[in-house]
Formats: C-alpha cells, structure tokens, sequence
C-alpha cells in the first residue's frame, strides 16, 4: 500500500523539481533530475501503486548463471550485513549493472511481506521501468544514496527505505548494487545515516572479494597505511604480476597512491622495491614496509602468492572431505563448515537451513554446488 495519498504525492514530485520544497536534503539535485527523466523520458506515471516487474525462473537462472562469478565473490557479505540491521526490519538484496535483483538475503517470517513490496529474487529496479529508486539512482550516479520513503517516485514505493551503494570491478566500471531496504522506518531521513554506511562499507567488502578473485593468479600486496590493520583489515589490494608490473588496485589504491591510474606499471616505478623482494615475500608471510616514490609515504602490507587452480574436477563424484583442505581457502573451508552445520541441524532440509543461513534457497545451492556439498543420501 502506498504510504501517501497518490494525488499528495504527484504534488510532491512536481514541488520538488520545481524547487518547492523546504529543506529537501542533500539528494535534491539527484532526485529532481531523476524525476525529470522518468516523467519526461520515460512517460512514467507518480501515481502508480503496482509492484517492480519479476522475471520469470527460467529468466533469473539465466542472469545468474552469468553473473556466477560476481555472486561468487559476495561470500557471506549478504547475510553478515543482514544480521546488523534485520533487527530494524531490513532486506538486503544485491542488483546486478542492470537493476535486476540476483541474490537477497531476508527474515523467513517477513518474506511473503518483502515480496508483496517487490524486494525479491528476480525484481526489475532500472530507472526507465519504475523512476526514482534506491538502485536506479546508484546505477546511474555511480554514488551511494538513500532514497526515503516519499522520495521514491512511484507511489508504490512511498513506504519503503531504501539505502544503495555502487560495487565496481577491478578496472572501475560498475557491476552491481548493494541495497539494504525497510518496509517501515522512522520519518526522519537522518535515521538512516548508520544503514547507509554499513551498506558503503559491505558493498567495499564484495569490490574487493571479486578483485581478490579476479586476480588470484597474480601476488597481492594486502596494504595498510598504519601497519597494525595490514594482518587484520587490509584497506588496499594491489596486483603483481609474475613479471613484476602491477597489473590492477583496487578503488582505495587507485585513489590512494599517485601512478596507479595507468596501468601495467613496473613495481619499481611506484614503490622503492624490487619485485624479488615482493616474490621472497610470499614464502615468509613477513610484513613488509614499502615507500611510495611519489610522495615518500609508508604503507605497510602482506603478499598473497598467487592461487594454483587445479584441473576442473568431475561433477560427476562428491569431493571427499579429507581432500577439501587442498582445493579451498580458509575463508571457504569456515562457509563450508557452516552450511554443512546448518544443513544437518536442519535434517538436510534446504528452506530451513538456508532460513538459518540469512540466505535464499537458490544461494544456498550455487553455494553447496560450488563447494561441493554432497547430501549424505546422495553420496
């Protein structure tokens, strides 16, 4: 149901772009010109109260099937952000670069609630189809935002908050939305600064697990600039080849360290090191301290040795458990544990456990295929 009269909410939309209204926040500019385009370019009308269009099965399984390695490299962000606000009535879902929603992560008791709002596996949120939304905006500022309750510009979505951030590759171009969204929430757009950062900070969270994912054949520079957070919260990633030229960084290095913008570019023309140092490092696990040339600043930081991926194993028999600990990472080998843990607490029941895992069903299988989580009456 919308949360404002549909008539008060046309006069809301023309108000704001006509500069009618008072204190209307920081977003102004973006939601106006957003208005602009989905009544003008796209005919849309304000006073629609019908849900966001959803694909069919068939139609999302195919998106994900593409999206595999993006959805790989979210790991357990989506139900670790879930655990922090689902107590205030949140979702979290994930969008891929088209606004289409590929994995969510929601309460099992609220779910029938979420979806009737449209916040569901396979809903369609680009500009064009339904305005002004958390996720449109993002996919076309490139910028983070909250959209709060009658910011939205359908009336459809007047009761809903939404707080999206943008997730980009390696090479800078966007590849999804992250979105935590409430069904009810204070009046108050201030109220949701904290949701808003805890979203920034889980949608840098997948950025560089698909960074780390996709550069695992080269060596990473795990790097902090206070040498106490370089072991335990790495703020920058930086791919070395095995010729010694770094080859990608991530967002926070690119913006960090002057000479990242063009690359491949020899290690020694950026830090004061040779490369061998960088490969004798990998045996050690010592911490490194490294001196930018450009500016003579220190970062502090690790090196990841590359990932030797071995042949494609056979679908056709389970991996034994006894040969897990050589094909996955620590962090794999912990998700493996606990989707085996709640699978059994649930007798081997997906929609109970996967409910106990904050996630989707459909997740709960990539996941189980992926690690190779055979069903004991299956083995």
């Amino acid at each position: 149901m919308p949360y404002v009269r549909q008539t008060s909410h046309i006069d809301r939309v023309r108000d704001l772009i006509a500069g009618r209204i008072v204190n209307p926040g920081a977003d102004a500019a973006r939601l106006a010109s957003s208005y602009r385009r989905s009544l003008n370019d796209y005919r849309l009308d304000p006073a629609s109260t019908t849900g966001p269009r959803i694909l069919s099965g068939a139609e999302l399984r195919a998106i994900q099937q593409a999206e595999e390695g993006f959805l790989r490299s979210t790991g357990d962000c989506l139900p670790r952000l879930h655990a922090m606000v689902r107590e205030a009535g949140y979702c979290v879902i994930l969008a891929n670069a088209h606004g289409v929603t590929i994995d969510y992560a929601v309460d099992q008791d609220q779910r029938k609630q979420f979806r009737k709002a449209g916040l569901y596996l396979g809903s369609c949120w680009s500009e064009d189809e339904e305005g002004t939304c958390g996720v449109a905006s993002v996919l076309l500022d490139h910028e983070a935002i909250t959209v709060h309750k009658t910011d939205h510009f359908r009336a459809a979505f007047t009761g809903l908050t939404c707080s999206a951030a943008p997730i980009f590759s390696p090479h800078g171009d966007l590849i999804g939305v992250l979105d935590a969204s409430a069904l009810a929430s204070p009046d108050a757009r201030d109220s949701q600064r904290l949701v808003k950062q805890l979203v920034r900070q889980s949608a840098t969270l997948i950025e560089d697990g698909y960074f780390l994912q996709s550069y695992s054949h080269c060596s990473i520079l795990l790097a902090h600039r206070n040498r106490h957070f370089a072991e335990v919260q790495p703020e920058m990633l930086i791919a070395v080849d095995a010729q010694g030229s770094i080859v990608a960084a991530n967002r926070c290095a690119r913006q960090a360290i002057e000479g990242l913008a063009s690359l491949p570019r020899p290690v020694a023309e950026v830090f004061d090191v040779r490369p061998e140092r960088l490969f004798d490092a990998r045996s050690s696990h010592h911490l490194l301290s490294l001196r930018l040339l450009a500016s003579g600043a220190w970062l502090h930081a690790r090196v990841r040795a590359p990932i030797r991926h071995k042949q494609e194993k056979s679908s056709a028999r389970p991996v034994p458990a006894a040969g897990v600990k050589d094909d996955y990472s620590e962090q794999e080998l912990a998700e493996r544990t606990r989707i085996i843990n709640a699978m059994g607490a649930a007798k081997w029941r997906p929609l109970p456990a996967a409910a106990m895992l904050g996630i989707s069903r459909a997740t709960l299988y990539r996941r189980m295929k992926y690690l190779h989580i055979v069903p004991p009456h299956r083995q």
